[in-house]
């Protein structure tokens, strides 16, 4: 819902009696209820899922999927039933545990429920919340939500108005695949290959813009793309560009050179590609204000950040820390031919940035392991 003030009068009044009868209704420990708004189960919400099919709790636990619509459905399972987001709201009366990711259902929990945000990236360069220019009104509709280190726990507690008891330090699902063993994708032939994931800047889908940017490679514009493959084709780097799901498409058109892939978020999903299993795979990271960036530093690969509109983003949306540059340990960036010195470096195998990054890495994530999914199950209470 792209109405911000609607969206406040929602919560305010048609929403408040769900809070008021889910006091009422008891509550089954055997229901648990994946919630989001804006999609299929995704982000953190994914891999706890699948944790939970894996390990066969499906056995004893009847899980419910609460997505956009039917064309999301997923894997289907024993006990395992998709529904929509209005059957969401009756379902979460009766459930004791409860996952978000994108969106929430706008019920307060009860002491009987443990209601987890579990975010889309629990950690944070932009703000959100009530800390951005965004303000989509109460968004205080958990009892648990989960970052990685106690750096943000006082940016949450602003950002969302909970309560210090609510946030929980633990490492994000979405990484435990750094830990673990997948089969490689075939990206033989070339002597490295590299990643760019830009963020969105602006959202139509969404309802706001965080930047003016408009070039999808934001440095490069498409007559460019010509002299850049030529280059990476030069240093024999294969560079894969992943748009942001919620970007708006100005000129993008797929376009697969011998040494430049540029794929929107659905091109990218299309052509096979998991977004996390290839981050673990790939040499160096070219990200920018994304959680991803900080996420990356788990792997301890070199990393850039193009950043040209740093100044008018945070200008539009803001950042929690008050010099963002300083949790950027890698390439800032800002020209063409910052980018050309940062690919130099990659085809000559120097890591000028590995120490900041290393310190930067332990000052933000407190476990370096692939356990997030069991530590997330026990803090909810489910047992195998």
């Amino acid at each position: 819902m792209k109405n911000v003030q609607l969206k406040k009068f929602l919560k305010a009044t048609v929403c408040k009696p769900f809070s008021l009868l889910n006091k009422i209704v008891g509550k089954r420990d055997d229901i648990v209820l994946f919630y989001s708004a804006n999609g299929g189960i995704d982000f953190n919400l994914k891999p706890v899922f699948e944790y939970l099919l894996t390990h066969h709790y499906n056995q004893h636990y009847k899980i419910y999927c609460g997505i956009r619509d039917m064309s999301y459905k997923g894997t289907e399972a024993f006990h395992v039933k998709y529904i929509s987001r209005l059957r969401s709201f009756f379902v979460l009366l009766r459930s004791k545990h409860v996952f978000y990711s994108a969106g929430q259902i706008p019920v307060k929990p009860t002491k009987d429920q443990c209601v987890m945000h579990l975010t889309h990236g629990a950690v944070y360069y932009k703000t959100m919340g009530h800390l951005s220019n965004i303000n989509n009104g109460d968004e205080y509709f958990f009892n648990k939500m989960i970052t990685t280190c106690e750096l943000f726990r006082p940016i949450l507690k602003k950002a969302y108005l909970c309560k210090d008891e609510d946030i929980f330090i633990c490492n994000e699902p979405m990484t435990d695949v750094f830990f673990q063993d997948t089969k490689p994708y075939d990206l033989q032939g070339y002597d490295k290959v590299l990643l760019w994931l830009p963020t969105f800047r602006q959202s139509e889908a969404l309802g706001y813009d965080n930047s003016s940017s408009t070039d999808p490679l934001l440095i490069f514009k498409e007559s460019d793309y010509e002299k850049l493959n030529a280059f990476l084709k030069e240093k024999n780097i294969l560079v894969i560009v992943k748009l942001h799901p919620a970007q708006t498409l100005f000129r993008y058109r797929e376009q697969k050179y011998s040494h430049l892939y540029l794929y929107s978020n659905t091109d990218f999903v299309k052509e096979g590609w998991e977004l996390y299993p290839l981050l673990k795979q790939v040499d160096a990271l070219i990200g920018d204000y994304s959680s991803i960036s900080l996420q990356y530093l788990l792997l301890n690969k070199p990393m850039a950040f193009v950043i040209p509109d740093i100044e008018d983003y945070a200008r539009q949306r803001g950042f929690v820390f008050e010099e963002p540059m300083e949790y950027m340990p890698g390439h800032k960036i800002q020209k063409k031919e910052d980018f050309y010195l940062f690919i130099e470096d990659i085809a000559g195998k120097r890591d000028p940035y590995r120490k900041e990054r290393e310190q930067i890495r332990d000052r933000i994530h407190r476990y370096k392991d692939g356990n997030a999914c069991r530590r997330i199950l026990e803090m909810s209470g489910i047992h195998e």
